[in-house]
């Protein structure tokens, strides 16, 4: 039986993401992630363990059919109740803003980024010590997806002008099932 990833994965990453997991899932409980629990006939309460699909083993946490939405739905409430965040809504990031392109001193940096105002309509600049792309990836360039419409690419074309290197691009992923209408779009 081929190993799990045809020997194409990062065999660094993949240690990486393994040997730290345990203390991910703990921090996103500790962030208030209500992963579903069951009785076990001791009489103890665990986390109720699923199988994902390809797995022979039961060893994935889950809440309901719907982890991806309450783990979203967390970490959203946590970030908006920051005292040092700053979530702006109805707006969408342009580009980066490169510390070189600024003529700023120093390495290459990102140092901010050019935010789209929706509501406004109009470009606002914000300057920052650190960016974080969370942008997801770019499923919605397939005509046939279940993926989101902000599953653009915008995210990773930002990164790749600023200078990271992207890779593994060919690995797209989409719910299992959707419906397929000949006269339908995404």
């Amino acid at each position: 039986m081929p190993a799990p990833g045809a020997g194409i994965c990062d065999r660094h990453a993949v240690e990486f993401v393994a040997s730290n997991a345990r203390t991910c899932v703990q921090w996103l409980i500790d962030q208030g992630v209500l992963f579903d629990t069951h009785v076990q006939p001791n009489g103890k309460e665990s986390y109720h363990l699923t199988r994902e699909g390809g797995h022979s083993h039961r060893r994935i946490l889950h809440a309901a059919d719907a982890t991806g939405k309450e783990v979203e739905t967390t970490l959203v409430s946590r970030a908006q109740n920051h005292p040092n965040i700053q979530v702006l809504e109805r707006s969408n990031a342009v580009d980066l803003i490169i510390s070189d392109k600024m003529g700023l001193p120093g390495p290459r940096r990102v140092v901010g980024a050019w935010i789209w105002n929706r509501n406004k309509e109009w470009v606002e600049t914000y300057h920052a010590k650190s960016v974080v792309l969370a942008t997801g990836g770019a499923s919605k360039v397939y005509q046939y997806t279940t993926n989101p419409d902000i599953s653009s690419g915008d995210g990773i074309a930002m990164a790749w002008r600023a200078g990271c290197r992207v890779a593994n691009l060919e690995f797209n992923q989409f719910h299992p099932t959707a419906l397929y209408h000949p006269q339908a779009r995404n």
